[in-house]
């Protein structure tokens, strides 16, 4: 019976995983169209699933930039690291059209 419980989490991961392909699947199919070619679906894609992942990656990136700035400022790289961790992620967050992906 234990065994049972032990395997539900990874039951529901698995099922959160195929849901949030299935519903970001036409967001991504809409990468090489036209701004009047945005749909409803790769809107609502954007909005509730890429946007957020977005923001959690400005703010990863944001620490692990101020965590290896020591690192990075001693070796002339800090340009560079604050362009990948900070500013991509950043730019895909808040500087582009809802359900225009890049």
């Amino acid at each position: 019976m234990m065994n049972r419980w032990k395997k539900r989490p990874i039951a529901f991961i698995l099922l959160s995983v195929f849901l949030l392909t299935a519903t970001v699947s036409p967001a991504l199919a809409q990468e090489n169209e036209a701004d009047s070619d945005i749909t409803a679906a790769s809107m609502i894609g954007d909005l509730f699933v890429l946007r957020p992942l977005g923001l959690v990656a400005t703010i990863l990136g944001t620490a692990f930039f101020l965590v290896t700035l020591p690192i990075t400022a001693g070796v002339g790289n800090t340009e560079v690291a604050g362009e990948r961790l900070v500013k991509d992620p950043g730019r895909f967050t808040f500087d582009r059209p809802l359900g225009k992906l890049p």
